[in-house]
């Protein structure tokens, strides 16, 4: 073996063996190798340990240094610059070209001219004669043999090619023994490289080289046993294969290398799978330097994927599965067109576009396995997969696969069809499976890889920025709508997928909201419940899914007519919509199915619905009372009426039938009739053409005015403007129509819009998730994230944001730090400003495509219109259906026309009334407020923020690094967190101070953790002053400490006070991290005792402020004791050397480098010191000595401008009472002997009130969507409102005073 290879083995025998054993040579290769695991531990089994692990090697080779074309594609591309013509074998070639070299790329042509032939002879056709050309330049063409001398001129293949054969000719010494795989990810690299192989007969003679690229090999079991024969007799000795056919039942080789790195544990598993046998090698081939490859190979390989996993994948998934995670990203690695083109049937995720073939499902099936036996209580031990043989007549064998999921979904087994091959069959089973929780609406869309994730480049369409403000520097941008919906309707087939919506009854028993149905043409994914908001409470909206069903074409169409009812009713406009276009219905079910379905998951949801109450909506919008009914109560229940016979008009519910009045009572409760003598008179003086009653005596209705759709999403409760018009409160039943909804279909009706549009979110969220963050970022989080808060959702971004910038503060400090060793700090604030600029934020954001994902305003309810829905310019007879107007009661009733009534008053007169839609027509060059938004650069760069303090919150920091990444900040050289420890250097222990005797163990006592590296704490206690160490002093780690430490503040303040507004957060986080805090910390803890310095006027200066600190530190304790409060922040009178602040960050500098950037030792530093310091001294109580400075501070930083305080002198000497109010409601209050401490304790009472109920400031306050109080007028309004408790102070001081002296 060449001395500068070095050959590592994780477990195994030490040579290779298949009747012979010999080494893996590797004379006159020069390649590094790295060990991923250690020795295999022993566990039961089909594979003893030495064999379950083969050995694992990584060649690292060079980085392709140039990528230009061959001369070939240059003159290729005279001839067709628009590659129109031979557009897959461009592509083909520019993949070969990447990944083997100039000669393959070439003899890409090659191959595909000697396969192309004319099927037409047109002279006229452009691209027929451009084909020709090009045919003919390649048949012309001379091709250069592949020349693997590096340092020759006609060098025609990459590094990555020349390493990969020099460890095939290692093997040369197995000779006939040897059997190998090579494992590529595209067919053409394949095919090309046996072609190369073969052509280089004096390098590898020895090898017999085959490419596997054919399905056939899936599904022919001739073709199967042929290739098993071949390679087994050794006509074939080298197979190379793509990663589509990995799971096909091959011969195992003794080594087996993987020319690409791939995202997938389950790859690495059949790779190791492919290699049990007796000293069997597997080689990972990867680029020096590539952080990114470095970081796959160790998420996705070695030790990071269980042992178990292999010995499944080993047997077929034959045995039981292990209850461990499978790390997958689910990307099938294909090419767009691939996916576009198709293979076969396939199941298609309306969320992102994704598709899933048959040839992927065996990974989605692992993967939902895999999930469900983490999350089970009692994991399956039934094998995932069994396969039958079945014989047929004529002797042909085929092969059955059956699927077992463990328990957790409502499907747990599937038999697939029929097969002729083992894979074919465990493809086909895993295939149904997925099919069959798709129609159950149980697959999730996670499974299905998001296509647009392939792209290269990472860069998708920007938003299409419609207008931008010089002067406020907001733009306006297109809003994101969801692609589901578009996705959806593609799909003509009458399968529907339910889902039954519940909201309770949030208004109390006596106005019921009944259960709806949701029917969309493609499952909706998994909704999570969610709030909406009434006056002073909140509903929440759950969903029960049922399995999807075939509806007919009639019944279809009377679901298309009811949505279209519904719709027109609840929104008062004439929306029109094609059965086609149509992409969800809306059904009523049963009365008997409940009100609040009890489980995520129903059966036979179709057997719920109401069909007739759809007849009679379709039918008619609105019946007559008849004469028979007018005193049946039980025609009042539930129901909904309407004084005008149009379509569009107000309604009012129902509720009660009054026996006890008639027409001609004047019921003293009902204002609308004051000045007549009963309802009778007020009808004739009011109703035009009013021509009497049929009967005067029939008893009247009690009604209440029906709720308009509003914006139930915004939990601030904005009272309804009250009309000046009198709403009637009892109506005569002979002269109203009753609605064909009932009353609790339409109140849930009502809700549609704002469940719609929530649903709309999340749908955007998903979507938006999967094409950017590969589903790390919890979904939850990333909801929040893209809501601003001017959009009134019941959380935004503020919260995320004050997290997420405080991570990007601390990651971009670690990486300028270590990738600029020699930057002075100053230098290294401007380059962290580079990378984290809102400038920058902003441009990166509008790189992705950021702005249309954030929803910056509120719902509009107003304008909510169902997708694909229009409205028309006049309302006209609902097409294609009856809308006459019937009567309730008998056969020979009269009927009228709904045409007529629509443009006949209810009075009866002739006058004409054309009911004119609520949507007026767009004017010219004006921008449409329901799909476009206004937003200032500053919330993008606050909502890139936000998405990153979500990702940390969902994955570590390691996901919020991919997140940043994915946000294509600048940032490089840096895959993962551990990156920062292999490429950071540190300056060497000889140029640091020499520390003082003791100096290590009583800084280590205090701080509560251990340096790895003394001299580090050397650096960090070492002051500018010193001459010789001025290069070497603690400016550089007090820049990394500072970031470090922000961070842990925020991540305390954030996880401690988990519903603390963005702004009492940011003063907390703001006190503890100043700097007179940290120099009181410093001097607290000691660590002031053991700086490193050469200044007197230094030291004098330490020793007066920790003197005086000292003597602040009693008194305030004595005062606190005395007031009976908590001890306060006793430094801020205090100006400390900046050295002691400077200090206690460098220390947490040096910890964090010693620790090799690991956060252990800062942590224990901090829970030790800091968090102990801060519990005592600064909370949201101890923020100020007066508490209603905090209180308004707050209340500034969360915008609210509604507070005031009011204060009241008792009668006698009851003392003074304090209210605190905002918006009208008092907050808190408190009585004390003089209104300096009534305002004292009440603020302090509305600190507590603020901190037990978080949503209080949310649901009562507007106001950061008006305009902002200045800071000249905040600081009047502070000082004013101060001034006055101080005053009420002194005048009751004086009073007393008075009080106590004696009269003579």
């Amino acid at each position: 073996m060449n001395q500068d290879t070095q050959l590592c083995k994780a477990g195994g025998d030490q040579g290779l063996s298949n009747g012979a054993s010999a080494p893996l040579a590797t004379d006159g290769v020069v390649l590094n190798c790295a060990v991923l695991q250690g020795p295999s531990q022993s566990s039961d089994g089909v594979f003893s340990a030495p064999d379950i692990r083969p050995t694992e090697i990584v060649i690292l080779y060079d980085s392709l240094t140039t990528n230009t074309e061959s001369r070939l594609m240059e003159a290729l591309h005279e001839i067709d610059p628009e590659e129109s013509s031979f557009t897959s074998t461009f592509r083909a070639s520019r993949y070969a070209l990447v990944e083997v070299g100039l000669c393959a790329s070439d003899l890409v042509w090659r191959k595909a001219i000697r396969e192309y032939a004319a099927h037409r002879n047109d002279d006229d056709d452009v691209i027929f004669e451009v084909a020709n050309k090009i045919r003919d330049l390649v048949k012309n063409w001379v091709f250069a043999m592949p020349n693997l001398n590096l340092s020759s001129r006609g060098f025609n293949a990459t590094p990555k090619f020349v390493q990969l054969i020099n460890v095939i000719k290692s093997c040369e010494a197995y000779a006939d023994n040897f059997r190998g795989i090579v494992l590529v990810q595209r067919p053409e690299v394949a095919t090309i490289m046996v072609d190369m192989m073969r052509t280089m007969i004096d390098e590898l003679g020895f090898v017999r080289p085959h490419a596997l690229v054919s399905e056939l090999l899936v599904t022919d079991s001739h073709e199967q046993r042929e290739l098993l024969d071949n390679f087994t007799r050794g006509k074939y000795n080298l197979l190379i294969l793509t990663k589509a056919l990995e799971d096909v039942d091959l011969p195992r080789g003794q080594v087996v290398i993987r020319y690409n790195v791939f995202e997938s544990q389950l790859s690495y598993a059949f790779a190791c799978s492919r290699t049990l046998v007796p000293g069997g090698h597997l080689v990972h081939m990867a680029e020096k330097e590539n952080d990114l490859h470095r970081r796959i190979l160790q998420e996705y390989s070695g030790q990071a994927v269980d042992e178990r996993w292999i010995r499944v994948i080993s047997q077929g998934g034959n045995i039981p599965i292990p209850s461990c995670p499978l790390k997958e990203t689910g990307d099938p690695y294909r090419l767009h067109e691939e996916t576009a083109s198709g293979f076969g049937s396939s199941v298609e995720d309306s969320v992102n576009g994704g598709r899933l073939f048959e040839d992927d499902a065996l990974l989605a099936v692992y993967r939902i396995a895999a999930n469900l036996q983490c999350n089970t209580t009692s994991p399956s031990r039934h094998p995932l997969f069994m396969i039958q043989a079945v014989h047929k007549m004529g002797g042909v064998e085929e092969f059955v696969c059956t699927v077992t999921l463990p328990p957790g979904l409502p499907l747990q087994t599937v038999q697939g069809p029929p097969r002729l091959t083992p894979t074919h069959a465990r493809r086909s089973g895993a295939y149904q499976l997925c099919l069959r929780l798709f129609e159950l609406s149980c697959l999730d869309h996670r499974l299905i890889h998001d296509p647009r994730q392939f792209d290269s480049t990472g860069s998708v369409n920007p938003p299409f920025l419609m207008k931008s403000d010089l002067v406020s520097g907001n733009s306006c941008y297109i809003r994101k709508r969801p692609d589901f919906w578009v996705n959806s309707i593609r799909f003509s087939e009458e399968r529907l997928f339910p889902i039954a919506i519940s909201v309770g009854n949030p208004e109390g028993p006596s106005e019921p909201y009944a259960p709806i149905l949701l029917l969309t043409r493609q499952p909706l994914p998994d909704l999570e419940p969610f709030k909406l908001f009434f006056s002073g409470v909140f509903a929440t909206v759950r969903n029960a899914r049922g399995p999807a069903f075939i509806i007919g074409s009639e019944r279809l169409k009377d679901l298309h007519s009811y949505t279209l009812r519904l719709c027109r009713t609840i929104a008062n406009k004439a929306f029109v919509c094609s059965l086609e276009k149509m992409t969800y219905f809306i059904a009523p079910l049963l009365p008997s199915q409940g009100t609040d379905p009890s489980h995520r998951r129903m059966a036979n949801l179709q057997d719920n619905i109401d069909w007739q109450a759809v007849t009679r909506a379709n039918g008619n919008y609105v019946i007559r009372f008849s004469s028979d009914s007018l005193r049946d109560p039980g025609e009042f229940e539930d129901a909904v009426i309407q004084d005008r016979l149009v379509e569009f008009t107000r309604r009012y519910y129902v509720v009660q039938l009054r026996p006890d009045l008639t027409p001609m009572s004047k019921p003293l409760d009902s204002p609308r009739e004051a000045e007549h003598a009963n309802i009778l008179e007020y009808c004739k003086a009011h109703r035009k053409g009013f021509q009497g009653l049929q009967d005067n005596n029939q008893p009247l209705v009690e009604v209440s005015k029906a709720a308009a759709v509003l914006n139930r999403l915004n939990p601030v409760h904005k009272p309804l403007i009250e009309t000046t018009k009198t709403i009637p409160k009892y109506l005569i039943p002979e002269l109203c129509g009753k609605s064909t909804i009932p009353a609790s279909t339409y109140r849930t009706a009502l809700l549609l819009p704002s469940i719609t549009r929530r649903i709309d979110d999340f749908l955007i969220v998903k979507e938006f998730n999967a094409q950017f963050f590969a589903n790390m970022v919890l979904e939850q989080h990333l909801l929040s994230a893209i809501f601003a808060p001017s959009a009134t959702f019941e959380t935004d971004y503020e919260r995320l944001e004050l997290f997420g910038d405080s991570f990007l503060k601390y990651f971009s400090s670690v990486y300028v730090f270590v990738f600029n060793p020699a930057l002075s700090e100053g230098a290294l604030h401007k380059a962290r400003q580079h990378l984290i600029s809102n400038k920058v934020l902003k441009q990166c954001g509008l790189a992705i495509g950021l702005p249309s994902y954030i929803q910056g305003k509120a719902f509009s309810y107003k304008m909510w219109q169902p997708p694909n829905f229009t409205v028309q310019g006049v309302s006209l007879q609902h097409p294609g259906r009856s809308n006459d107007v019937a009567l309730s009661g008998g056969d020979d009733e009269m009927t009228v026309d709904i045409s007529q009534s629509m443009t006949t008053p209810v009075d009866g007169t002739n006058t004409p009334v054309m009911h004119l839609a609520s949507q007026s027509r767009p004017r010219p060059n004006t921008l449409d407020d329901s799909i476009t938004q206004w937003l200032g650069d500053k919330t993008i760069a606050d909502v890139a923020e936000a998405i990153i303090g979500a990702a940390y919150l969902s994955g570590g920091r390691d996901v919020a690094l991919r997140v940043i990444k994915a946000l294509q900040l600048p940032i490089a050289n840096v895959e993962q967190w551990d990156d920062f420890r292999r490429k950071a250097l540190a300056p060497p222990s000889n140029v640091t101070a020499r520390l003082r005797e003791g100096t290590l163990a009583a800084v280590e006592e205090i701080i509560g953790a251990r340096f790895k590296y003394p001299h580090l704490l050397s650096q960090a206690l070492t002051h500018g002053s010193i001459h010789g160490y001025e290069n070497t002093c603690y400016e550089r780690l007090e820049f990394l400490g500072d970031a470090v430490l922000d961070f842990l503040v925020v991540r305390h303040v954030f996880n401690r006070h988990e519903h603390m507004s963005p702004g009492a957060m940011t003063l907390l986080k703001s006190a503890m991290v100043s700097n007179s805090a940290l120099a009181a910390v410093c001097v607290w803890t000691g660590l002031h005792k053991y700086l490193l310095y050469e200044s007197y006027a230094m030291g004098n200066s330490i020793q007066s402020y920790a003197e005086q600190l000292e003597a602040r530190h009693q008194e305030e304790y004595q005062r606190a004791a005395r007031d009976g409060r908590p001890p306060g922040q006793y430094w801020l009178d205090l100006e400390p050397p900046k050295i002691l602040s400077d200090v206690v960050e460098s220390i947490i500098g040096a910890l964090y480098i010693s620790d090799g950037f690991s956060s252990d030792g800062v942590e224990s530093m901090f829970k030790k010191i800091l968090e102990t310091f801060y519990d005592q001294h600064i909370t949201i109580k101890t923020l100020s000595h007066h508490p209603t400075k905090v209180l308004f501070e707050i209340m500034q930083a969360q915008g609210c401008q509604q507070l005031s305080i009011e204060k009241e002198k008792r009668d006698g000497n009851q003392g003074t009472r304090c209210n605190i109010i905002v918006h009208n409601i008092i907050l808190a209050s408190a009585t004390e002997s003089t209104g300096y401490v009534a305002g004292r304790m009440a603020s302090t009472a509305a600190l507590d009130a603020l901190e037990g109920d978080p949503g209080f400031m949310a649901h009562n306050c507007n106001c950061r969507n008006q305009t902002h109080m200045g800071k000249k007028d905040y600081k009047n309004r502070l000082e004013k409102m101060l001034a006055d408790l101080e005053e009420v102070q002194n005048i009751t001081a004086e009073e007393d005073l008075n009080d106590n002296m004696d009269v003579v």
